[in-house]
């Protein structure tokens, strides 16, 4: 599956990506979740987790993971999106997960994180996921902001996420026939920093 907007190229992942996405994942949380976290998380975050992280998931045949790169030829990945099976303990059957979104600071705003969003979404839909769920941090209001523009609702559900020995205050969103509410629009812009913590 592809997309495009501008010159952005949206394709599935394989696990030779797995070490570019991991070195994204690990700067898009400092530039997402600054005045959001304790520096002290900062501090702890290491490459090596990141990588051993993605080389898992990457071998797990439930999730799917989708990179955004420049259309130009660059090979750089500058986004990344991760779907499968919701993981949540009253999840329903057909229910599907957002379970990372990811721009690089520099591509913020400029159509990446919805047309990331979109392909996933359609994505969860292309696997028979009826509903999808995310996770955000309660504090992040621009990332909330960007995925209730894109047809999510609070369905007022909040946990407390333990990621890095801190507890993390998230909020749950959902969504029904995932893909569905998708639409294409030459205006609309997109600068989400991932659902949940995905530690």
């Amino acid at each position: 599956m592809h997309s495009r907007v501008m010159t952005l190229r949206i394709r599935p992942a394989t696990r030779a990506d797995a070490d570019a996405i991991a070195a994204l994942h690990l700067a898009s949380y400092r530039a997402a979740y600054e005045g959001l976290l304790p520096t002290e998380v900062f501090d702890g975050l290491r490459a090596e987790d990141r990588r051993r992280r993605w080389h898992v998931s990457m071998n797990d045949p439930q999730r799917r993971t989708l990179i955004a790169q420049a259309g130009d030829g660059a090979p750089a990945v500058i986004g990344f999106a991760e779907v499968g099976p919701s993981r949540d303990d009253d999840a329903e059957a057909r229910t599907g997960e957002l379970m990372a979104l990811h721009v690089m600071q520099s591509r913020w705003r400029q159509g990446s994180g919805r047309a990331l969003h979109d392909t996933a979404v359609a994505t969860l839909a292309t696997l028979g996921f009826q509903v999808a769920t995310l996770w955000v941090l309660t504090g992040n209001s621009r990332a909330r902001a960007f995925y209730e523009a894109m047809g999510w609702n609070d369905d007022g559900t909040a946990r407390e996420h333990l990621a890095w020995g801190i507890q993390v205050p998230e909020v749950r969103y959902r969504t029904v026939h995932p893909g569905h509410q998708v639409q294409e629009s030459p205006h609309s812009r997109g600068g989400a920093r991932g659902p949940g913590m995905t530690a």
